[in-house]
């Protein structure tokens, strides 16, 4: 997830500087490779604290895992019902229909989904369905 976003403002730091270049008289290629260099590293510190500065928003893919002592890459895979920070309970719709209430663990990881840790689960019995008021 942090790496789309890097490779998108890293081919923004590439290309600006060498439009830059190509349109601008005057522009050595000193100048261009230093402003290449400042946004690699803009790049580089807003994909390391985006996550944390975001957070968790309605609508965003999450991970559900049961047990963080246990170490899992991906749990079970749902969307987030409302807005959350570090530390906060949201709940979580799962793929499969069902909705659970986690602990916002970690954010965004460089690949995967920030990670939620189950903290109640809702299990329906097959065929029975639920009352809507």
């Amino acid at each position: 997830m942090r790496l789309m976003l890097f490779g998108k403002l890293m081919l923004v730091a590439i290309c600006l500087p060498l439009l830059y270049f190509g349109l601008a008289s005057g522009v050595g290629m000193i100048e261009t490779l230093k402003l290449i260099a400042l946004g690699t590293v803009a790049s580089v510190g807003i994909a390391a604290f985006y996550p944390e500065i975001r957070g968790i928003k309605n609508g965003d893919a999450v991970s559900v895992v049961s047990d963080s002592a246990i170490p899992s890459l991906i749990g079970k895979m749902g969307t987030a019902e409302a807005d959350g920070r570090k530390n906060q309970k949201i709940k979580v719709r799962l793929d499969n229909g069902s909705e659970v209430l986690g602990l916002i663990e970690s954010y965004i990881g460089i690949i995967s989904p920030p990670k939620i840790k189950l903290i109640y689960e809702e299990k329906l019995v097959p065929g029975q369905e639920r009352l809507i008021e």
